[in-house]
């Protein structure tokens, strides 16, 4: 550059052989990642308090139950008793729905995440590092019980 030219007066072009200053590092922008993963989170969240509350409701239309009976009642969690008992309408079977949905909403977000730095962003280490979370997730959901 010279130094001694007048503000405003044409520069000459670099000399090509002149060392280049290095771009700076690209800012990862996980922005979609974030929203997907918030808007998942919000829909499986109000998607099994919505199912939950029919149950409830369904639960007390179809006998009211006592105090007593509420203290000391469990969930008798299986595949085939949960569906038969919320496509029969029980409101006990709903609410148990409910619950799943409630749990498998952060797995799916695991998993959606997992796409998303798979196909979206690109990132092979941060999904294969989604993708052990996610099996180790499922693993204590259906393995240990």
């Amino acid at each position: 550059m010279n130094d001694t030219a007048p503000i405003g007066s044409p520069q000459p072009p670099a000399e090509p052989d002149s060392p280049q200053t290095p771009a700076p590092p690209a800012i990862r922008d996980d922005s979609l990642i974030q929203d997907v993963s918030g808007w998942v989170l919000r829909i499986g969240v109000a998607l099994s308090v919505i199912v939950m509350l029919i149950g409830f409701v369904l639960s007390f239309i179809q006998r009211s139950p006592s105090v007593k009976y509420m203290e000391h009642a469990t969930f008798k969690w299986s595949n085939h008793r949960l569906i038969a008992g919320a496509l029969r309408g029980s409101g006990e079977s709903i609410i148990e729905v409910g619950l799943l949905l409630l749990v498998l909403t952060p797995v799916t977000r695991v998993a959606v995440s997992v796409v998303l730095f798979t196909f979206f962003d690109k990132d092979r280490f941060y999904a294969f590092v989604t993708l052990g979370v996610l099996l180790i997730t499922l693993i204590s959901l259906f393995l240990i019980r």
